[in-house]
């Protein structure tokens, strides 16, 4: 492409549409177009392509001032107004991707570190730089990536805490099924010993220990095994006595007795 083209490229591309028509006053249609205008104005367009590193590619991204001509040569007004309001708009909205970068990119660090959180407290335990509460960190490394990358870095952390939260309810299931056993066993073992214990704790219906472990926290299952042990072995007692008794002969005969009582489990 001849230098001159480059050099008054930005100038080119704002005058296109009034140039196009700087015709001769006679001949067809077809001669009335300014072919070198729009080719001048094309090949500008490229260079705004490539100086904002734009990528856009494909014939009508080019710096061949003569293709542009001649395919000129073949068209219509029409098809070259459309031809140029389209690489404009495609211009434009490269332009605004810095902007778009910005905002995207803000809301991919603030899914990252809603991530990271949802990580520590659900105890999944993944590390590494993907794994911050970095805000920064997050928002400077999603500017320097693709698009691409950081869809893939954004779904990748999405599915594996989704993998970990799979795991942990199936875990809980398991645990709950265990929890809800346990809890029926002790309350049969209540009722054989004549215990007497009473309340929701203290109950047969495997399902209603099941689905109140699946609604509680960690460590409460645990603890209401603990209490209903506890109540067992030290609050369902019955009293034994034992009594003893001694005589004694000469000179009088006379006997005492002693009683000695104490609780263990019924």
């Amino acid at each position: 492409m001849p230098t001159r083209f480059t050099s008054r490229a930005p100038r080119a591309a704002a005058t296109l549409i009034l140039s196009l028509t700087m015709l001769p006053t006679g001949g067809s249609a077809k001669e009335k177009l300014n072919c070198s205008a729009y080719a001048a104005t094309a090949v500008a367009q490229n260079d705004q392509n490539m100086m904002q590193k734009c990528g856009f590619a494909g014939p009508r991204w080019s710096n061949d001032f003569n293709g542009h001509a001649k395919w000129c040569e073949t068209a219509t007004m029409a098809d070259l107004t459309s031809e140029d309001k389209a690489r404009k708009s495609m211009l434009a909205q490269c332009a605004e991707k810095p902007k778009q970068d910005q905002q995207a990119c803000q809301t991919y660090a603030k899914a990252a570190v809603e991530h990271q959180v949802a990580n520590t407290s659900q105890g999944c335990g993944f590390a590494g730089g993907a794994w911050s509460e970095n805000y920064a960190a997050h928002f400077d490394w999603c500017l320097k990536a693709s698009p691409e990358a950081r869809a893939t870095e954004g779904n990748a952390r999405y599915q594996q805490l989704l993998g970990c939260f799979a795991a942990q309810k199936a875990a809980k299931k398991d645990a709950c099924a265990a929890y809800a056993a346990t809890a029926v066993a002790q309350q049969k073992e209540n009722q054989k010993r004549g215990c007497k214990f009473t309340g929701g704790a203290w109950s047969e219906d495997w399902s209603a220990h099941f689905k109140w472990c699946e609604e509680t926290g960690k460590a409460a299952p645990g603890k209401e095994i603990e209490l209903r042990s506890a109540a067992l072995k030290d609050q369902c007692l019955k009293q034994v006595c034992h009594w003893t008794r001694r005589c004694s002969g000469f000179p009088t005969f006379s006997c005492t007795t002693t009683t000695k009582c104490s609780n263990v489990p019924r």
